[in-house]
């Protein structure tokens, strides 16, 4: 059961690891052959019966009945280590009974000196000896498996109340030819073993069963044990027949904090994990050796093998190898562990080479896996590389064969191999950079460094720019940017400061390094997919999936949360604002044209790609005078939501530009848009303020996306062309009044046509229950005679049927209208001429949440492939990138949700190629 019986055990254990496996293995010698080869103790009391405070724990297993005590050294409900890791225990526990008939063994933390001593007993009623009683019920009932446990479940609880009564001095015998034993009992041969070689009843005068003349701690271990199978047995029933006595505790988490190991860290369930076929016996042997449960969290995995690393540093010896070769046999099947990936990769520095990557080596090169490849000299392994190598043209095999070179040269410590090998990888790595298939290989995701996922966002956004990233990774020209920091660039008119500059370029310097990280991690996962060697090589790696990710500096985060002035953004203020994209966006913008060389130009390059202009007018009341024209620079446009539950985006852009009266005096304020940037972000006013409540709220109200949008009518104050589009709009909501009139009040399940049809199908019934005998008894007496309650209901319904007649064409007329006026709106939204004011969706930002205090955030981002022009979108949530279908960016449902657009960016449609790209 992988239970060490010698007296010392070098290898040390997670304490987490000791309460949830070396002891669920803890099996007694005796009873082994009886139990299946995969029994772990599930360790249980009886409901109430278990203190396990202070310094001792016990429990019995619920399915083979084996008793545990454990004692610790010191007192207090939890013993939990000096170390924050938590205990690193040593120690053994023997499966061979001692004088007293108990297995015993102990163990001790080396972190903080923690000794458990621990006792098992074998139980008992013999496993052997349950099983065959359980096995004959069963069968009995084997149409009916609830039937066979209640009959299993009487024949328990009457042997448990018999044995009680034998502990509590009641001696009278049980007669085998009375009728309630012999139903309960059956007396057949399965009870009858259980009743003299468990309980140690003896039968007498034939027909008697006499309870033991000196019951004893036998007895009373019996009787607990006959409860627990109770409480096993009744798990299986409906709880109306559960027996409250019986109900069980499971004790598993309760040992885990008695010890003070229950706060360990534990794997997220969404964590990935491949295992081939065949491999788990090798994955379950590298856990057990590093002494960690299958659940724990990368980190806990690599402390454990540092800790024994510090207990045992030779790296030479046959000990190191085995315990790296479970490191990286783990790391191979955790498929997103950067973690282990990183642990596995330093070690191999330190001239440790998995032995199943090494034996896979030698199968790909000389078609031996047990080749001893210490005894193949130098030149003999490279020129069979060589021959390999030029056996095949293929990238993906030759980057496999020089990954299998480089383990091989490790495995030798022959540092002119590994250099050789070094030098044909970056060949072949050289020639898969320009052949990078970046439809095939998604971008890189960016890890949350705490509540930083609007950042990542707006990062990866500006990412996808591509005269940003550009000019970004330019840094370092001495051109593109204010390198020689040299003043006289203003900001609204004012001087910046040598400080202001020089914080500019380090953000300059910061978002390139960030660029850069992105560009060669793609390409570094490109090059990993080829090779189909990860994780030191280990074949157990081979296909898992990984998400490599990069982690923005906390320096560059904090320039962006932090305002011009200095403050903290709303964000670090108080969570969610509307304004925290805006704001950041805002920052960005103002540090890289800080950062940009003093031009006597007012407006820059960055200027020109993300700001637009817009002509404002206000007349006054009736008179056609008007103010004069003022022009305003916007660099995102703030779409109100109407009340309604969906909209579209383009009724949003009308709204925006419609005639709005903005004073008490009947002022009215005009727009139209004089010029357009490349890049068009638009702000969803989500957020708005309750004056009454004087809180924050949320609109959730569904928006209607649109591929491709136009602005070309907001150009001009009439808005003469778009007389067809507002006649229709009119339309629709004239048929929507319509339909609004069939709605019944509030409170009501149904409109109008579905009364109609409920009153019609009531006054039918009413009419058939007339004609019945008993009705027309009743009605013999009252003033209605039978033909006047028929007639009555008759004509109701006909009248009613009338109605609904009537109401029903007509409404199935205006639904016909409306889904043709709504068709021929759509078709207009989806007409977009192509000129410089037509767009095309490019990014969308998503808040998740129902208010505006909490919640999460992530981007969509369109992608687009000029070979095969195709087009996708790709969901940037923090670290995972994935394909999407477009439905979830165009949901056309109109149904109400927590995760909506809040900040769109869309691209002119004639530089999209030019302007944004999500290529290396």
């Amino acid at each position: 059961m992988g239970v060490v019986d010698s007296p010392t055990q070098s290898i040390g254990v997670v304490g987490a690891y000791f309460a949830k496996t070396q002891l669920s293995e803890w099996v007694p010698a005796d009873i082994a052959g009886q139990l299946p080869s995969q029994h772990r103790h599930i360790w249980v009391g009886l409901n109430g019966t278990n203190s396990n405070e202070g310094s001792s724990w016990q429990a019995t297993c619920r399915d083979c009945l084996c008793h545990c005590r454990l004692t610790a050294s010191s007192s207090g409900a939890e013993h939990s280590c000096i170390d924050q890791d938590g205990h690193h225990f040593h120690g053994s526990f023997s499966s061979l009974p001692n004088s007293s008939g108990e297995c015993s063994g102990s163990t001790r933390c080396c972190k903080c000196g923690l000794s458990v001593t621990g006792t098992l007993r074998a139980p008992v009623l013999m496993p052997e000896v349950v099983q065959s009683l359980e096995r004959a019920r069963l069968l009995l009932h084997s149409h009916h498996p609830t039937q066979g446990t209640r009959d299993l479940m009487g024949t328990i609880s009457t042997l448990y109340k018999m044995t009680k009564n034998a502990c509590n001095g009641d001696i009278r015998p049980i007669k085998t030819d009375s009728e309630k034993p012999r139903k309960l009992l059956k007396f057949d041969p399965p009870c009858i073993r259980l009743l003299e070689e468990g309980l140690g009843f003896q039968l007498r005068l034939q027909t008697e069963y006499h309870p033991p003349a000196d019951p004893g701690v036998r007895l009373e271990r019996a009787r607990d044990e006959l409860a627990l199978i109770a409480g096993r047995l009744q798990r299986k029933l409906p709880e109306s027949e559960r027996v409250a006595g019986f109900l069980l505790e499971y004790e598993g988490e309760r040992l885990l904090r008695w010890l003070g190991a229950h706060a360990y860290g534990r794997r997220q369930q969404q964590a990935g994990l491949a295992i081939l076929a065949g491999s788990g016996t090798a994955v379950d042997d590298a856990y057990r050796r590093l002494g960690v449960p299958e659940d724990a969290s990368d980190a806990v995995v690599a402390w454990a093998y540092r800790r024994q690393v510090e207990e045992d540093p030779e790296t030479g010896g046959p000990l190191a190898q085995r315990r790296y070769d479970c490191l990286s046999t783990i790391s191979a099947v955790r498929t997103s562990s950067d973690e282990l990936l990183g642990l596995v990769d330093s070690e191999r520095d330190r001239g440790l080479v998995a032995s199943a990557a090494v034996h896979a080596a030698c199968a790909a090169l000389f078609g031996d896996a047990l080749l001893d490849i210490s005894a193949v000299d130098s030149d003999t392994l490279r020129e069979v590389f060589l021959a390999r190598l030029n056996d095949t043209h293929k990238t993906e095999a030759r980057m496999e064969l020089a990954a299998h070179l480089a383990i091989l040269a490790c495995a030798k410590r022959d540092q002119r191999l590994e250099d050789y090998a070094a030098e044909v990888k970056l060949g072949i790595e050289t020639q898969v950079v320009e052949k990078i298939n970046t439809w095939v290989q998604l971008p890189i995701g960016l890890a949350n460094i705490g509540n930083t996922c609007y950042l990542n966002c707006m990062l990866q956004c500006l990412f996808s720019i591509l005269p940003i990233r550009n000019a970004v990774l330019r840094f370092g020209d001495k051109v593109t940017w204010n390198e020689a920091c040299e003043l006289g660039r203003r900001d609204s008119g004012r001087v910046l400061t040598e400080d202001e500059v020089r914080t500019a370029l380090k953000f300059v310097a910061l978002l390139r390094t960030l660029f850069e990280s992105l560009v060669d991690k793609r390409v570094e996962a490109w090059s990993a997919t080829l090779a189909s060697r990860p994780s030191g090589g280990h074949p157990l790696a081979v296909g898992s999936p990984r998400f490599p990710v990069v982690t923005p500096d906390r320096e560059l985060a904090d320039m962006l949360l932090t305002t011009p002035s200095g403050q903290s953004s709303s964000l670090q203020r108080s969570g969610f604002q509307q304004q925290d994209v805006d704001e950041c966006m805002a920052q960005c913008v103002s540090l890289l044209n800080h950062a940009l060389p003093p031009s006597s130009d007012n407006s820059s390059w960055i200027e020109q790609l993300l700001a637009g202009h817009l002509e404002i007018t206000t007349t006054e009341g009736s008179s056609p005078t008007k103010e004069p024209p003022t022009k305003e620079a916007f660099v995102n446009l703030s779409l109100n939501l109407p009340t309604a539950a969906s909209a579209d985006i383009n009724e949003c852009l009308e709204a925006f530009f419609a005639p709005t009266e903005v004073t008490s005096d009947s002022r009215v304020r005009s727009s139209r848009i004089i010029d357009a940037p490349p890049v068009l972000c638009i702000q969803v006013q989500r957020v708005q303020f309750d004056m009454a409540k004087m809180q924050a709220f949320k609109i959730n109200s569904h928006l209607r996306l649109r591929s491709q949008i136009s602005l070309t009518r907001f150009r001009g104050f009439d808005r003469g062309g778009d007389s067809r589009l507002e006649e229709l709009r009119m339309k629709l909501e004239s048929i929507d009044r319509r339909l609004a009139t069939l709605a019944l009040p509030a409170g009501n399940d149904c409109d109008v046509l579905g009364a109609l049809d409920r009153v019609q199908s009531f006054m039918d019934g009413v009419g058939r229950w007339a004609e019945l005998d008993a009705a027309q008894q009743l009605l013999a007496g009252l003033p209605q005679t039978p033909d006047f309650v028929m007639e009555t209901a008759r004509n109701i319904s006909l009248q009613t049927q009338s109605l609904s007649s009537v109401l029903g064409d007509s409404k199935r007329q205006w639904d016909l209208e409306r889904r043709e006026t709504a068709s021929e709106i759509n078709s207009i939204y989806e007409t977009v001429e192509v000129d410089s004011m037509a767009y095309t969706l490019h990014a969308v930002f998503i808040h998740s949440g129902m208010t505006p205090e909490f919640g999460h955030y992530w981007i969509y981002v369109r992608d687009y492939d000029r070979g095969q022009r195709a087009v996708r979108w790709l969901k940037f949530n923090d670290s995972y990138v994935t394909v999407v279908d477009e439905s979830e960016i165009f949901n056309t449902s109109g149904v109400e949700e927590a995760a909506n657009p809040y900040y769109l960016v869309y691209a002119r449609t004639l530089d999209v190629d030019g302007i944004v790209d999500l290529g290396v």
